[in-house]
């Protein structure tokens, strides 16, 4: 998406937004927890970066202002507690507050080539950390507790501080949405006021060391997109073996496939290493230091999870060893997981660092990635979670129309929109969201109508969304995206691109800008100028 913007004498802007569409229609949107709940930091510094990105924001329909370009020239493996709060985290929470996005988004995420390792230990000088919790964490489990870096509080190196976490007992575990207006208290329990707030957090990717190259992560990333939603055949496997790495959780491996089998997932419980010649691998859970996942003869269905108990599953270090180094999440992605899990320094064989076999079961009951990961691990900060975190296999998403209002329409004055939803016969919609241009401006209860004056947005392009929230504990949301011109005044401003240039591959792209104006044009790439 390309934005222009025309700039006033009287430095006020008036904003147009023009957009290639190439016969681009409404979106009814199947993305688990939603995209404009998504807010998505990309390393402008880096090429492969922007290209992840680019696909990303395409594949799941990110709003342009949801996307927050860094500048990241540091190291793509370690970086300081204190560089990390000041260069990355704060930047990115204060321009959240700035657009205005706060209370809507759950998720803060990273594109590529960022470090995917944070070291806190000179943030805590005269601190005695116990050896087995040392104070380094995943850049995904310090965004995740992020309220605790911005605190300088170290109780984020615990393994009791994710208030989300949904503990079993007796076999049974509830499953909850993650929203950014809840907080949570110590008993786990959603709150507008108390408690603490996280923010959901995964890496698209990582192409250092042993990771990924695009090639790979722009694919699984289409997988993942395609899955939601599906209500995919296959199995859950649970490998059970005789080693610590799998002592700490297959006690609990039972209890988890009769609660799959309620759930109408099923699941199996195999002896070994790794599983072998699988043909319908939906999620697997194990634990041993060598998977070999390529020589498995085993195929991972679109949408899948894979979480392996071992010391070095997130370390994407090249290091020199005498034997084949631990397999790393990267291997599970490689050949066509959604998902994966690892830790980022030797953990110990510690069940509350890694994900409970529950995970699978709160993805099967419609939770997005990232959900069931973070339901799952009590104490997150040495876990990184890399995938496609909107990716919701099992969702039972509203499908929603509008009424007023139609795609690529010509709007002025006030428009009154209508939404309405089909769900399943056990389920109702809660209530709508009406998003212009990627932010929440109103809500209504299904029997009401939304009433949009067009008089107070500029002349031009803008996005529309309603989306539907069904009245479950999941707050499964379905969506409705069209795009209008609001016209109210006489000024015009005209970008054009010719098609013949949108080529695969191509380096340079020429647009023609025309304005019945003759102030000064600035072209937006989502909220960079370029």
């Amino acid at each position: 998406m390309i934005s222009i913007l025309l700039n006033r004498p009287s430095r006020r802007l008036f904003a147009l937004t023009i957009v290639v569409l190439l016969g681009r229609g409404p979106e009814s949107c199947l993305a688990g927890g939603g995209p404009e709940n998504v807010f998505l930091l990309v390393n402008s510094a880096s090429r492969d970066s922007m290209t992840v990105a680019n696909h990303y924001v395409d594949l799941r329909k990110i709003p342009p202002q949801n996307v927050f370009y860094i500048p990241w020239k540091g190291s793509l493996a370690a970086v300081r507690g204190s560089t990390f709060q000041k260069k990355i985290l704060q930047p990115a929470l204060e321009e959240i507050s700035q657009r205005k996005l706060g209370g809507q988004i759950d998720y803060l995420i990273y594109s590529c080539d960022f470090p995917w390792r944070v070291a806190f230990a000179k943030d805590f000088p005269e601190e005695k950390f116990p050896r087995h919790l040392p104070p380094t964490s995943s850049l995904t489990g310090a965004t995740y507790l992020w309220s605790f870096v911005m605190g300088k509080r170290k109780e984020m190196f615990g393994l009791a501080n994710n208030f989300y976490y949904s503990p079993h007992r007796a076999g049974m575990t509830l499953t909850r949405a993650f929203r950014a207006r809840h907080r949570w208290n110590p008993k786990g329990r959603p709150t507008l006021t108390e408690g603490l707030p996280y923010l959901l957090s995964t890496m698209l990717g990582a192409t250092y060391g042993r990771g990924n190259s695009v090639e790979e992560i722009v694919r699984y990333l289409e997988s993942a997109s395609k899955a939601d939603g599906s209500k995919p055949g296959g199995v859950v496997y649970y490998v059970k073996n005789n080693t610590a790495r799998s002592t700490p959780r297959h006690d609990l491996f039972p209890q988890a496939v009769g609660a799959l089998a309620q759930a109408g997932v099923h699941a199996e419980i195999v002896s070994g290493q790794f599983l072998k010649n699988k043909g319908q691998v939906m999620g697997v859970t194990c634990g041993a230091p060598h998977l070999k996942i390529a020589q498995s003869g085993c195929l991972f269905k679109p949408g899948a999870l894979g979480d392996n108990l071992t010391s070095a599953g997130g370390i994407l270090l090249i290091r020199k060893l005498k034997g084949p180094d631990q397999t790393p999440v990267s291997e599970f992605l490689r050949f066509g997981a959604a998902g994966a899990s690892g830790t980022v320094v030797e953990p110990f064989a510690i069940p509350q660092k890694f994900p409970s076999p529950f995970l699978h079961v709160h993805y099967a009951r419609g939770c997005s990635m990232a959900e069931a990961f973070y339901q799952s691990i009590a104490g997150p900060y040495q876990q990184l979670i890399v995938g496609d975190p909107l990716c919701q296999p099992w969702a039972d998403q509203p499908e929603v129309s509008v009424e007023g209002v139609r795609h690529t329409a010509r709007v002025s004055k006030t428009v009154t929109i209508t939404p309405s939803a089909k769900t399943s016969k056990d389920k109702a919609v809660a209530y709508f969201e009406l998003f212009v241009d990627g932010q929440r401006l109103q809500r209504c209860k299904p029997s009401d109508k939304f009433s949009l004056d067009t008089t107070s947005m500029a002349d031009g392009f803008h996005e529309l969304r309603v989306v539907a929230t069904d009245n479950t504990a999941i707050e499964t949301q379905g969506r409705w995206i069209g795009e209008v011109i609001v016209k109210n005044g006489l000024d015009a401003v005209q970008l054009s691109v010719a098609e013949t240039q949108l080529t695969k591959g191509m380096e340079f792209l020429t647009v023609n800008v025309a304005s019945s104006r003759k102030d000064a044009v600035t072209v937006l790439h989502n909220d960079r100028e370029v």
